[in-house]
């Protein structure tokens, strides 16, 4: 079966993808995982071919593998406290019998020329606030791996990736060819699945981390990057990823997957 792929070079002054295994108190990945790559596709698919969320579908036939892999030097770990208007959803929140929403308590207040009541409705009881981890600033190469082609533009459409507040910039967009090879080693700088029944070494610096793989399934990949701490100018010492290069040697062959003359491990 003959593939294809698509490419894009992603530029992001600040990004977070919430870590699966973390609730509200959350632990950003430090690369997009499998999974949030088919759901960028898949919204561009969308967007293009307006069939709305049917797109998910279509794009888990269409992808065979998808990966990330961090392009900037050194890409910085940010916690901050997010602080969220929630008047969507609380402020609907249906209440006791006989009893406003609070919504509609707001309105009312304002209507009376009541500002502080509206106010401390909105700013206090419809926001909340909650721990989250930002990595910046980034560049990223994302690569998806195709049945059958696409055109590479439709990644302009891409606005963000991971969380809400993830906007990012699709500097550059292209499409590849993609051979395929099994092979029992191979040097990549895009992740794989920890097997310990098909990887026997690796050498060079990785981060081990869980994540959804394409089909949303929890998994252990190995992401070739460094944890690091770096000091400020000012003494403040923080923490960073540095990417980096895993040469892997494999039990025994595997396919292997080469565009533009890189290889990305198929497991």
């Amino acid at each position: 079966m003959a593939l294809t792929a698509v490419c894009a070079k992603i530029n992001t002054l600040t990004y977070s993808i919430k870590h699966p295994e973390t609730f509200q108190i959350a632990a950003s990945l430090p690369i997009p995982q499998p999974s949030t790559l088919v759901g960028a596709l898949a919204y561009c698919l969308g967007i293009q071919q307006g069939v709305g969320l049917n797109a998910q579908n279509i794009a888990r036939k269409e992808i065979v593998i998808a990966r990330a892999s961090l392009v900037s030097e050194v890409t910085a770990i940010n916690p901050i406290v997010l602080r969220r208007f929630r008047i969507l959803d609380k402020g609907f929140q249906r209440k006791g019998k006989g009893e406003e929403e609070d919504f509609k308590k707001a309105l009312t207040a304002y209507q009376k020329g009541d500002l502080n009541t509206f106010r401390r409705i909105i700013e206090e009881t419809l926001t909340d606030a909650l721990y989250r981890e930002y990595l910046s600033p980034a560049t990223l190469k994302c690569v998806w791996v195709l049945r059958s082609p696409i055109e590479s533009k439709i990644l302009y459409l891409l606005q963000r990736l991971g969380d809400t507040e993830s906007l990012i910039n699709v500097a550059e967009a292209w499409s590849a060819e993609c051979k395929v090879e099994r092979l029992d080693k191979a040097s990549t700088s895009y992740y794989f699945t920890a097997l310990q029944n098909v990887v026997n070494t690796i050498h060079g610096n990785y981060t081990a981390v869980r994540m959804c793989d394409e089909g949303y399934k929890l998994k252990l990949y190995y992401v070739p990057c460094k944890k690091d701490i770096r000091s400020a100018s000012y003494g403040v010492k923080y923490f960073v990823y540095v990417p980096a290069k895993v040469d892997v040697e494999l039990r025994e062959p595997q396919e292997v997957y080469i565009i533009n003359e890189e290889y990305i491990i198929g497991v």
